[in-house]
């Protein structure tokens, strides 16, 4: 059912007053605060049918109300105004991304820096890369008659490589004639048509020289890890003021595997942002997360992310923007480096 404008406006502003305070938000504060020019009790009433509607919750230890996960999506989606990248951040910005001579990865790395500094939350950045990593072609080179090495290179131009110990003694000649073989089956093939595959070959070794490209594959796209800021800044936040959340947070962020974390722009086109509001993330430990992500990239099927991790109660007006300005300004950047 559609909010009544006095409703929306409301809870508009008990959203702005919760990710402020970090306070369950009474009528009395919306009151003194916000000039709506409505009685306590009427504020009262209202947020008693926001609730009811499901907008917002009461904690059992408090008189006040917070944003439920429906409150902050329909927040993010009709009720906020986003604020803009002032053009004086956007020049220093963009200087310091000229200044750095590292190139792409030195740019990652403080895309990385700077989002965390402007929304006080943890910032990931990842490389461009396929979603899908596949194979381009498969070398077999002989080391002794008895062992050879697997270099797989990937369709983004990267190479992986690794010892087979074959069955039987080979020359040179006969592991290029497996190489052929394979390639013939595994070019522009990901990881699991390549262990497929590998298991209906009859030849041992060419078995072997297939499931070994396929942990390639696989293990090429999982070690691409993302660049990460911000942890301290996110633990500092009121949230996680007990030890036990503070640890679990640490967990994740520190141990956990992040990719697990950017596979949400899966479905975020080149361009795009995404914002996924607790709940709506799959993972259990994301659910009283949020994440916005924005995606660059998309030349030759390779494509980064960009993204800010942190608590439900998160400055979306402020970090929205900044995530897809920073995302524009590396695909902006990268396409000047490849012109």
């Amino acid at each position: 059912m559609a909010l009544t404008d006095r409703r929306a406006d409301i809870l508009a502003r008990l959203v702005d007053e919760y990710i402020d305070t970090a306070v369950p938000v009474s009528s009395r504060a919306l009151v003194d605060r916000h000039r709506l020019g409505l009685s306590t009790a009427t504020i009262r009433n209202e947020l008693a049918a926001l609730e009811q509607d499901g907008y917002v919750t009461h904690p059992h230890t408090s008189a006040g109300r917070v944003p439920s996960d429906r409150g902050y999506r329909l927040y993010v989606q009709t009720l906020m105004t986003e604020e803009a990248v002032p053009q004086t951040e956007r020049r220093t910005v963009e200087h310091q991304f000229h200044q750095a001579s590292g190139g792409l990865d030195e740019w990652l790395s403080l895309a990385a820096t700077v989002l965390a500094g402007w929304v006080g939350n943890a910032a990931i950045v990842t490389r461009p890369r396929a979603r899908i990593t596949r194979l381009k072609h498969v070398q077999l080179v002989q080391l002794h008659e008895d062992t050879a090495l697997v270099v797989a290179v990937m369709d983004d131009g990267r190479v992986q490589q690794r010892i087979l110990s074959l069955h039987g003694l080979l020359t040179q000649r006969e592991l290029s004639a497996s190489a052929e073989r394979l390639n013939a089956r595994l070019s522009g093939r990901d990881a699991e048509v390549a262990r497929a595959v590998g298991q209906e070959l009859t030849s041992a070794n060419d078995r072997l020289a297939a499931l070994i490209v396929a942990e390639l594959i696989e293990s090429h796209h999982a070690t691409e890890g993302p660049y990460l800021d911000g942890v301290q800044v996110v633990l500092e936040q009121p949230e996680f003021a007990s030890p036990e959340r503070m640890l679990e947070a640490v967990r994740h962020l520190v141990a956990y595997e992040l990719d697990r974390v950017v596979s949400v722009a899966a479905d975020v086109e080149p361009g795009g942002t995404k914002v996924m509001i607790g709940s709506e993330n799959s993972d259990p430990w994301l659910q009283e997360w949020s994440i916005v992500i924005s995606s660059y990239g998309g030349r030759g099927g390779l494509a980064g992310t960009v993204a800010v991790l942190g608590p439900m109660r998160m400055h979306y007006a402020r970090t929205i923007p900044r995530v897809r300005y920073l995302s524009a300004l590396i695909d902006n950047l990268m396409r000047e480096l490849v012109s």
